[in-house]
């Protein structure tokens, strides 16, 4: 059941109790319709009784509902959970890693009212868009068959997009190509860059027509994705320390031709 509490215009409130329908999915996004037509940012607070069940048809609305929400991160300005749950005050904790533009704090049942509180705060301005250099640079190689790039910063959608542009050559050519990447400085990504309708139809098509991909310098966790998923892919994947960068050209079959673009 879904309980719509009284709050300041720009808190969207709710208490989640017993069993979460559809129904009550179509409410919460209602609830948060109606308070973005009336303040510039939101902020929401959640109150979870320990009764509070998800049926399935309310999760898989809920995931049809939230898809629509993406474009409307830069409007949210903080979340308050209230739980005791264990399961899903760490699910809110990655939740938050992934939507870093939302403060996303968890907070016990007596902790209710500073929860509250907190979430009831005026919130600050929407951040005038800061223009970044390019994260993606383009490298020269001596073969037309290796497509190389380098990282260095954060991913944004302007760099997607450029590298889509880039590798359309490559993926239109007969034959397959190689792939070398070198991680610089990266530091994650903007998470709705991942969604770009082209990156999509580039991904599909990228596995039939890469031959190799060297990646050079990735961070641990990337290091052990890319070993668990190497296997599960048709393009063969290796990871390379900095150190040995020249053994990545050598067995992609070229060198760099220039410095960066």
């Amino acid at each position: 059941m879904l309980e719509i509490l009284d709050s300041p215009k720009h808190v969207v409130a709710l208490k989640l109790s017993g069993e979460m329908t559809a129904d009550d999915v179509t409410r919460s996004y209602k609830a948060v319709e109606d308070a973005l037509k009336a303040n510039d940012r939101i902020s929401f607070f959640a109150e979870v009784d320990p009764s509070m069940e998800l049926t399935f048809q309310g999760l898989l609305k809920d995931l049809v509902e939230g898809v629509g929400q993406w474009n409307k991160l830069k409007h949210y300005y903080r979340m308050a959970l209230v739980t005791d749950k264990g399961w899903m005050a760490a699910l809110a904790r990655v939740e938050g890693l992934v939507f870093s533009s939302i403060d996303l704090r968890v907070f016990s049942h007596d902790e209710r009212a500073k929860a509250f509180a907190w979430a009831s705060e005026t919130p600050e301005p929407i951040p005038a868009p800061v223009e970044h250099d390019a994260s993606i640079h383009f490298l020269q190689t001596t073969s037309e068959n290796v497509f190389a790039y380098e990282i260095d910063g954060r991913l944004r959608e302007k760099d997607i997009k450029s590298a889509v542009e880039a590798v359309k050559p490559f993926l239109e050519h007969d034959g397959k190509f190689n792939v070398l990447a070198r991680m610089k400085n990266f530091s994650g990504f903007d998470l709705l860059s991942i969604f770009d309708d082209n990156l999509i139809r580039v991904k599909l098509k990228a596995p039939s027509k890469i031959d190799k991909y060297a990646v050079i310098g990735p961070k641990p966790w990337i290091r052990n994705l890319l070993e668990l998923f190497n296997p599960l892919v048709s393009t063969e994947i290796r990871t390379f320390d900095a150190s040995e960068e020249d053994a990545a050209w050598e067995w992609v079959g070229a060198r760099q031709a220039l410095l960066s673009e």
